[in-house]
C-alpha cells in the first residue's frame, strides 16, 4: 500500500452524506489502519463496527482509493478510527483523456501568491505541476481542492506562452516538492485542441 504517515484521507461512511476528513496516524500492515478523524454526532452514529468505508488519498501526485470496514472507533484520548487493512488499493484516474509527460516552466497564481512551478504532465482536461515548497513558501494547505488558480507557462520557447485558468483537484507535499493536480476551465477550447495535438504527437513518437 503506497501511503505514509500524516497523509490526509477523505472518508465516505455508508449512510452519511458528504466526506469526513482524516489523517493516517498508524498502521499494522495486513491488519489495520489508524486514522485521526474528528467526527460529528451524525458521523459517530455511522461509525459502528463493520460499517463500510470508502477512502481516497493522494500519494506522490496520484489519487488512490479503497474500500474497507470499521473495526472500532474511540473518542478518548483522541477521535480515532480503526479500519481493516484494504485487500486492494486502486489508482483513481481523474482524467479520461490520455496524458503526456512534459517539462514546461511556469507560474501558478492564487490571489497574491505567485509560485514558480514546472508542468510535469498534461492532458486536454488538466495537468500536474510541481513547486519547490521551500523556495515558494507554500504547502498543500495553500492550494486546497476547489480553488481557482491561473497557470502561466511556456512550451519550449518563450513565444509559446499560455495563460489558463484551472481548478485545484488535489495537492500533496513530499520531500519538499508540492505536487498540484489541476483541471482546466471548460472555456479554454482552443487551448485544449493544442494540448490534444501535443499529447497525440508524443504518443506517436513513443509508440
Amino acid at each position: 500500500m503506497r501511503i505514509e504517515m500524516g497523509t490526509k484521507v477523505a472518508l465516505e461512511l455508508a449512510g452519511l452524506e458528504g466526506r469526513v476528513g482524516s489523517v493516517l496516524v498508524g498502521m499494522s500492515p495486513d491488519a489495520y489502519l489508524i486514522l485521526y478523524a474528528p467526527l460529528t454526532h451524525e458521523a459517530r452514529k455511522r461509525a459502528g463496527r463493520k460499517n463500510v468505508v470508502t477512502a481516497r488519498y493522494v500519494f506522490q501526485g496520484t489519487v488512490f482509493g479503497f474500500k474497507s470496514h470499521i473495526l472500532d472507533h474511540i473518542s478518548y484520548p483522541a477521535s480515532l478510527l480503526f479500519l481493516g487493512y484494504p485487500s486492494r488499493v486502486e489508482v483513481l484516474e481523474l482524467r479520461r483523456e490520455p496524458r503526456a509527460s512534459c517539462l514546461f516552466p511556469g507560474t501558478l497564481r492564487l490571489n497574491a501568491i505567485c509560485a514558480g512551478c514546472m508542468v510535469r504532465d498534461m492532458s486536454p482536461s488538466g495537468c500536474r505541476v510541481e513547486i519547490d515548497a521551500a523556495s515558494g513558501g507554500v504547502d498543500d494547505g495553500v492550494f486546497a481542492p476547489g480553488l481557482r488558480v491561473l497557470l502561466e507557462f511556456y512550451a519550449f520557447e518563450a513565444k509559446n506562452a499560455y495563460s489558463v485558468y484551472a481548478e485545484v483537484v488535489n495537492a500533496c507535499c513530499r520531500d519538499g516538492v508540492l505536487s498540484v493536480g489541476l483541471c482546466f476551465d471548460e472555456t479554454h477550447k482552443h487551448f485544449k485542441k493544442v494540448v490534444a495535438s501535443y499529447v497525440n504527437a508524443v504518443a506517436a513518437a513513443t509508440a
